[in-house]
């Protein structure tokens, strides 16, 4: 059985992984969905990677051999990534959002959030210098992407196995992991007492916490938040605002609409004329 990936977009087709015209589309969110099936026949067709910009992403596997990650073959450690262009950096992206589909169709694990930060973890590794910068991911379950590409690629076989990888950031596994922790909403006050301790220190590297919007309801990082802003520490903090909140009150058909002050505030600041304006304005630096 063989297994390859090719993208559709636009109902255009071009061989797996080549370079892809760019589309214009309105749409900021792509959701993505995993599609499996299992073929007797050798001369079976090719599994196909399928990538609709309006609405979906879908992987279609057919068999079980690995696609092809031509580019992520060549990155061990973020260093690989220094001199990668834009276009590289979206290719990578696309290779490693397939590399961890394809590994977790395997040993099993956390799909979803670690494909929600793909692009995240390859733009900051890419901007930052870890293990001397420091890159604190909440919860953990987002953290396969940091570990493929921080010297783990070839052991994601082994996650969340007997003497393999652990699921979450774990310190004594790699100089990257700069915080382990399984629980959500721990990440400012970790990266604030890394910050703190840098300058005392002396030191000059940068600390990054990442948080999804669910996490950011606890108290824990409302009260880290409030004690950074008074010491005033130079602490990079990231809100991956994916209205993809782990509540009870999500249904069959999704999650329920997002309730409470915080989600209000956000949404007043993605209407304001002020946000729309720097957001039109990155689009333009983009292109």
């Amino acid at each position: 059985m063989a297994f390859s990936a090719s993208f559709f977009v636009a109902n255009q087709c071009f061989p797996p992984f080549s370079e892809a015209p760019r589309i214009s589309s309105p749409c900021s969110t792509k959701r993505f969905f995993v599609r499996s099936s299992v073929s007797n026949s050798e001369d079976c067709e090719e599994s196909k990677v399928i990538k609709k910009a309006q609405d979906c992403w879908k992987i279609d596997f057919s068999s079980g051999e690995k696609p092809p990650t031509p580019l992520l073959d060549t990155i061990n450690y973020p260093v690989h990534m220094d001199n990668l262009s834009t276009q590289d950096l979206e290719r990578l992206a696309s290779e490693l959002r397939t590399d961890i589909v394809y590994s977790v169709a395997k040993t099993g694990g956390h799909l979803s959030s670690s494909l929600g930060v793909v692009e995240l973890a390859v733009a900051l590794h890419h901007v930052f210098n870890t293990p001397e910068d420091k890159i604190i991911w909440d919860v953990g379950h987002q953290a396969y992407p940091h570990k493929i590409l921080t010297g783990r690629r070839s052991r994601m076989h082994t996650i969340r196995k007997t003497s393999g990888l652990a699921g979450f950031p774990k310190r004594d596994e790699s100089v990257h992991d700069a915080f382990g922790a399984g629980h959500s909403s721990t990440s400012i006050s970790a990266g604030l007492g890394m910050a703190v301790a840098r300058d005392l220190l002396g030191k000059s590297n940068h600390v990054i916490s990442v948080i999804g919007d669910g996490a950011m309801t606890a108290g824990q990082a409302y009260e880290a938040m409030n004690n950074a802003g008074f010491l005033d520490s130079n602490l990079i903090v990231i809100l991956n605002d994916n209205k993809q909140v782990s509540l009870p009150t999500a249904t069959l058909d999704g999650p329920a609409t997002p309730v409470g002050a915080l989600s209000s505030t956000l949404t007043k600041l993605q209407a304001s004329t002020k946000f729309r304006k720097l957001r039109d304005a990155a689009k333009l630096l983009q292109r």
